[in-house]
């Protein structure tokens, strides 16, 4: 016979939540729109010249509001941190064989998309493009080109296509490095942190894994913690967490963009600021149907979208982008556009699989007697 005691717990472990691969999507939707509002609206030059209206906004305010958008890197940054980690935070002992070829396995995913969005973008523009200008001639010219294609240009400090596609690098080395620092949370815990704040002044690092390594680390003890899911399920009242969310995003918008902090502190900044707009974001949109489906679709493209969408800004649709003066009517043009890629490109891509499974000898399986 059950009692109530032993009703009311497995009533409250039936709504226990997780942080789902939907969930990270929701996060990715929201840091994605956040990148194309920075983007658009980086520079007064760019408000002045494209004559953008920015109501109900101040001009100040709405600076503001645009430079916090690059915060979106920190948000990729955390993401891709936490979902290598968590998968290696259980066990007993720590897989280093499993957890390497697993890594080698997301690096060559990554870099075979890169180089499917790099021929697309080059079949539909390269009648644009000098690539003489840009690469160079002869096989010096090559060598730089299938560099760029893989997305190693950052690391070889040769030319690419696209400034934007900088994130490459340190995506590869995230893949390979977070595994390390995954293991050494394991053992510590998160009075690891500390230690991390401190080691990017010690010790010599890529300049671009020393702006987020804070953020990297936040990310790992977040998975090793289960910090999304325990503040999924606290008892802190949901209507509280709605009550609150406004306000506090609008702090860490003033706290972030106050000259000293962002000159100064912006790393440390980042590590607390991108916590809260996971844990929330993720919490909160994840709860209402419809939006939460929107912003899940959106992040799910969010890659492509982030490595194609300065193409149409910048060279071939900016007239257009930029067409209806409203800043927010801007973004929905250029996250369309971005997105119809995106999923045009996906389709293409799965159907490129299913034809190549289709060929004589792929995927047949030999019958036993």
């Amino acid at each position: 016979m059950k009692t109530a005691s032993t009703v009311k717990e497995n009533n409250k472990s039936s709504v226990m939540q997780s942080f789902t691969k939907e969930h990270t999507n929701i996060v990715k939707g929201v840091a994605i729109i956040l990148m194309l509002i920075y983007h658009l609206f980086e520079s007064a030059e760019l408000l002045e010249r494209n004559g953008v209206n920015y109501a109900p906004f101040s001009e100040e305010v709405f600076g503001y509001f645009t430079g916090f958008g690059n915060i979106c890197v920190s948000v990729f940054v955390f993401l891709t941190a936490y979902g290598i980690s968590y998968g290696l935070m259980g066990g007993e002992s720590f897989d280093w064989k499993g957890a390497y070829g697993k890594a080698a396995k997301r690096f060559a995913k990554l870099m075979g998309n890169f180089l499917c969005l790099y021929i697309s973008v080059n079949l539909l523009w390269g009648w644009m493009l000098d690539y003489a200008s840009l690469y160079g001639s002869g096989k010096q010219g090559a060598i730089a080109m299938v560099t760029d294609a893989l997305g190693l240009s950052m690391f070889f400090d040769t030319p690419t296509l696209n400034e934007t596609w900088w994130y490459m690098e340190l995506a590869y080395m995230l893949i390979f490095l977070v595994p390390l620092l995954a293991f050494c949370t394991r053992k510590i815990g998160w009075y690891i942190l500390p230690a991390a704040f401190i080691l990017q002044y010690v010790f010599p690092m890529h300049s671009d894994m020393m702006r987020y390594f804070p953020v990297v680390m936040v990310g790992i003890c977040a998975a090793w913690g289960k910090w999304p899911e325990r503040f999924m399920n606290s008892r802190f009242p949901l209507w509280a967490k709605y009550l609150i969310a406004v306000p506090a995003f609008v702090l860490c918008i003033a706290i972030r963009q106050n000259e000293l902090v962002y000159n100064s502190y912006v790393p440390l900044a980042d590590s607390v600021i991108v916590l809260f707009l996971v844990l929330f974001t993720a919490d909160l949109l994840g709860r209402i149907p419809v939006v939460s489906k929107v912003f899940a679709f959106i992040g799910k493209h969010s890659m492509n979208i982030y490595l194609v969408h300065s193409f149409f800004y910048l060279i071939l649709f900016m007239d257009y982008i930029y067409c209806v003066p409203y800043w927010a009517v801007t973004v929905v043009i250029l996250l369309v556009i971005s997105l119809l890629y995106s999923v045009l490109l996906e389709l293409i891509k799965k159907g490129g699989k299913k034809l190549f499974s289709l060929l004589p000898g792929v995927n047949k399986k030999t019958n036993k007697a």
